[in-house]
């Protein structure tokens, strides 16, 4: 008779065997599924961070805590690509922004979960947004369904947050719901991220507390298919290198045999996204109404993206277009359409995939359609696609 205990019965042989059987097979299949049962804990330590910003490690709310003021800080040992986020938040009097970050490749590549305390309540207090090429978050570009939830951040209390990240998709759980209060079905960094955790608060200081920061590994392998574009969507593209927006005439094409291109590609759902490929801006939302609509904010970028439409007739097209902040379209040189939706100025610079548009008027034979984009902070993007 085995000892009594978790596992302890009484029987014959046969009945010992069945039971061992029925443990290896338990073992077994918790393999398969991959999910590791032991949860690793992220050393709340300096030692253990690498941040761009400093950082305060102390107890808060009779818990050890780590306190972000600003920007992103990275745990060195941690590598999560599949498996659970779990951790604890509280905001002070103060605290505006606090997040974590996974996904990590390095400080300016990472996926990011965001907590807006002072729009606690609303559709905007929780967000998923993902960081390329900078600290800043292309927050603009994933707004909605699947990307916001209306959840209360309270101050002055911690709340637990877990979440269960599997391919390219994230469940985000509050308090230990048996439901998600955000489910992400399209992460997007992929290939230019990696597997670091981290915590983040922005550019804008007045950061809050994380504690009891763990994460379980599932090494099962999660197939991440390829959504297909929008039908109609022009995919494939060219595009130059960051000017000074303040630097270029509006409504004027620089030489373009002069520029440096690089081959890029739309990605779902229809979208060119610059900050892929080109380092934004992070100056905040421009207050100057006249020089955004002129085209010259100083500190703002621009980029130029330029494709080629071949016609088998003179026709006129309709070009459905959306974009984050500012747009410019060109056919065979000539401007066409203007536009401009920062963030203070038109609906929070959010991206929008339709409601503008421009008829192209194209001749027999080689098109050449160009995009100049401007970028003040939140989300550099353009999507373009023919009307159905």
């Amino acid at each position: 008779m085995l000892a009594r205990g978790p596992f302890s019965f009484s029987g014959g042989p046969c009945m010992r065997d069945l039971f061992l059987l029925a443990a290896i097979s338990a073992s077994v299949a918790s393999s398969l599924t991959g999910q590791s049962i032991t949860p690793q804990t992220v050393r709340l330590e300096p030692s253990a961070w690498t941040a761009t910003d400093s950082l305060r490690f102390e107890s808060w709310l009779s818990q050890p805590s780590v306190y972000i003021n600003r920007g992103l800080a990275l745990a060195h040992d941690a590598n999560l690509i599949n498996g659970t986020l779990d951790f604890d938040i509280a905001a002070t009097d103060r605290s505006n922004n606090i997040g974590i970050a996974f996904h990590a490749r390095d400080l300016d590549h990472y996926e990011a979960i965001i907590f807006r305390v002072g729009l606690s309540g609303t559709i905007d207090a929780m967000q998923y947004s993902p960081g390329l090429n900078s600290l800043a978050v292309a927050w603009q570009i994933f707004y909605g369904d699947g990307a916001n939830a209306a959840v209360e951040v309270p101050r002055g209390r911690w709340r637990h947050v877990s979440i269960s990240i599997h391919g390219d998709s994230a469940d985000v759980y509050l308090d230990r719901g048996k439901d998600p209060a955000l489910t992400v079905p399209h992460l997007v960094v992929g290939k230019d991220g990696g597997g670091k955790i981290g915590i983040w608060t922005g550019a804008f200081g007045a950061g809050a507390y994380i504690s009891n920061l763990q994460y379980t590994v599932d090494p099962t392998p999660h197939p991440i298919p390829a959504p297909p574009l929008p039908s109609g969507t022009i995919a494939d593209w060219q595009l130059s290198q960051v000017f000074d927006a303040s630097s270029q005439t509006p409504g004027t094409l620089p030489p373009l045999a002069s520029l440096h291109w690089d081959s890029v590609h739309a990605e779902s759902p229809g979208l060119v996204l610059i900050n892929r490929y080109r380092k934004a801006p992070t100056r905040g939302a421009p207050q100057d109404v006249d020089s955004i609509l002129g085209g010259r904010v100083a500190g703002s970028k621009v980029v130029y993206a330029r494709t080629v439409v071949t016609s088998a007739r003179a026709d006129v097209r309709k070009l459905e277009v959306g974009f984050s902040d500012g747009l410019v379209v060109y056919c065979n040189g000539v401007p066409l359409y203007s536009g401009a939706h920062p963030s203070g100025l038109n609906d929070f610079g959010i991206w929008h995939p339709l409601g503008d548009a421009v008829y192209l008027p194209l001749k027999p034979g080689r098109n050449e359609i160009v995009m100049a984009v401007t970028e003040y902070f939140g989300g550099w993007a353009f999507s373009a696609r023919w009307d159905r």
